[in-house]
């Protein structure tokens, strides 16, 4: 990380601590080098930077080139967003992607591929987790970001929960479309049962974000 980055990435983690109660769990769990694909669900446009707060690693973002205009575009680039021409396909994004967890970057990659309230088990995930962690024999990181409280909830203890599992290894010999989906099918479950579990929990002790 940069100083900037760094200065930035703390700034937020007080921020969140103070408005949402912003709390991460199982940050031991997130390898400290090598390459990483950080797989999450994806709620709200905020989710890249909530995930950025709870993981302590650099990580690079796909982002569709319409985001990147005046005065956003400095934004994106500084969070570690690249942009992504989806209109020609996929093949530039993926080169990208590859020689960032060639070169020991972190990747994060929303497998739901747009926003969704909740797990719907009849959607199927986008491959791309799967195909990249194959390719790149990198591990997954399953990551769960709740519900953001709002003013009352706070005020009877909720708090904003970013739960991590242990990485997912998919096997380097994992191909084609179906393999690949599969594989992202197995992240996806695991990244709900993380909020399921917590949520489980949270129920026992106190109200869950």
């Amino acid at each position: 990380m940069s100083a900037r980055y760094r200065a930035f990435r703390r700034f937020m983690i007080v921020l969140g601590r103070l408005l949402f109660g912003f709390t991460v769990i199982g940050a031991e769990k997130v390898p400290e080098k090598g390459p990483l694909i950080v797989a999450s669900n994806h709620r709200r446009y905020a989710d890249p930077v909530l995930v950025c707060m709870a993981v302590p690693r650099r990580i690079q973002w796909m982002g569709k080139k319409e985001l990147f205009v005046f005065p956003f575009e400095r934004f994106f680039y500084f969070i570690g967003t690249f942009p992504v021409d989806r209109e020609k396909g996929g093949r530039s994004a993926l080169k990208a992607s590859l020689n960032f967890l060639a070169t020991g970057w972190a990747l994060g990659i929303f497998p739901e591929g747009t926003r969704r309230k909740d797990y719907d088990p009849n959607h199927t995930p986008k491959s791309g987790v799967g195909m990249l962690a194959a390719r790149a024999d990198a591990p997954i990181l399953p990551v769960f970001v709740g519900r953001v409280p709002g003013p009352l909830q706070r005020l009877r203890g909720a708090k904003l929960r970013v739960c991590m599992g242990d990485p997912i290894k998919i096997h380097n010999t994992t191909r084609g479309g179906r393999g690949y989906r599969e594989a992202a099918g197995e992240v996806l479950r695991e990244i709900y049962a993380l909020g399921a579990r917590r949520s489980e929990e949270g129920r026992r002790r106190e109200p869950f974000a």
